[in-house]
C-alpha cells in the first residue's frame, strides 16, 4: 500500500509478507516508482515484513542508494520487527532506519525539504495562480534558470485539470536538489492519453496527444501519470542540476 501526504509531500511505502529472492524484484520496483514521483522523501514502513534470509535486505541498501542517485530523493525506514531491524545492521551504512513513522516523519524535517502546496478551484484565474506559485517558489529557491519552463508546465498542468476534471485539485511543487517536481491532483480518474496509451501504474510516459501535454513533455524532463482510487495525479520533473 502506498500514501501520498498532500500536506507535507511525503510517500509512505507499507510492506508486508514475506521478502524472499522472489518477491525482491517487486519490492524494488514499487519503491523505484515511488522514488520517480520525486516527493520530498520516500518512507518505507517494515512493520508487516518478514523475510527468509539477511542478504535479500540488502535491496533496502540499494534502492536508497538508486533513489539518491538518480533523483535526489531521500528513502527513510522505519517499525521494522526484531528480525527484519537486526538482518539490516549490516547495511546501516547505507540505510537510514527508525523506530516509527512519527521518528522517520520528524527526519524528514530536518532534510527542510523545499515544498509548497496550493489547493486551487477549477477556474481559468486558477492556471495563472499555478504559474505565480511556482514562479515564485523557483526564485525563493534559486532556481531562477528553472523559472520559464517551470510557469509553463505548471499552467500546463492546471489548465488540464480545469478542462478535463471539472472540480477542485491540488498544485504542489518540491525540489528535492536534483528535480523541481510540479504535480497536479484532482478527482478524475479519467488518466491523460499518449501513444503507448494510458498508464495501468505509476510510470514515466513520453510525450503525450494533447496540446498541453506536449508543452509539458518539451519542457520537462520526465512527466507522468499516477492513479489513485479518487482521481490521479499528473507530474512533471525538471532537471536541476
Amino acid at each position: 500500500m502506498i500514501d501520498r501526504n498532500l500536506d507535507t509531500g511525503v510517500t509512505t511505502v507499507h510492506l508486508e509478507g514475506e521478502l524472499s529472492l522472489a518477491t525482491v524484484p517487486e519490492v524494488g520496483t514499487v519503491i523505484a516508482k515511488a522514488a520517480a514521483e520525486c516527493p520530498p522523501a520516500v518512507i518505507v514502513d517494515l512493520a508487516g515484513l518478514g523475510h527468509d534470509e539477511d542478504a535479500v535486505l540488502s535491496v533496502f541498501a540499494t534502492m536508497t542508494h538508486d533513489a539518491q542517485l538518480h533523483w535526489g530523493v531521500p528513502v527513510l525506514l522505519c517499525a521494522a520487527a526484531t528480525g527484519v531491524r537486526d538482518g539490516l545492521d549490516a547495511f546501516r551504512t547505507y540505510v537510514a532506519l527508525y523506530e516509527d513513522r512519527a521518528q522517520a516523519s520528524l527526519a524528514v524535517e530536518a532534510y527542510v525539504p523545499r515544498w509548497v502546496r496550493r489547493h486551487l478551484l477549477p477556474e481559468v484565474h486558477s492556471a495563472a495562480v499555478a504559474r505565480g506559485v511556482t514562479g515564485e517558489a523557483c526564485l525563493t529557491w534559486g532556481l531562477g534558470k528553472l523559472h520559464g519552463p517551470a510557469r509553463l508546465v505548471a499552467n500546463e498542468l492546471a489548465a488540464n485539470a480545469i478542462v478535463h476534471s471539472g472540480g477542485e485539485f491540488d498544485l504542489t511543487v518540491v525540489h528535492t536538489g536534483r528535480y523541481l517536481r510540479i504535480a497536479v491532483q484532482d478527482g478524475s480518474t479519467t488518466m491523460p492519453k499518449c501513444p503507448e496509451g494510458p498508464p495501468a501504474t505509476s510510470t514515466v510516459m513520453r510525450p503525450g496527444s494533447g496540446r498541453g501535454l506536449r508543452i509539458v513533455a518539451a519542457s520537462a524532463t520526465h512527466w507522468g501519470a499516477t492513479p489513485l482510487l479518487d482521481g490521479k495525479i499528473v507530474w512533471a520533473l525538471i532537471r536541476s542540476e
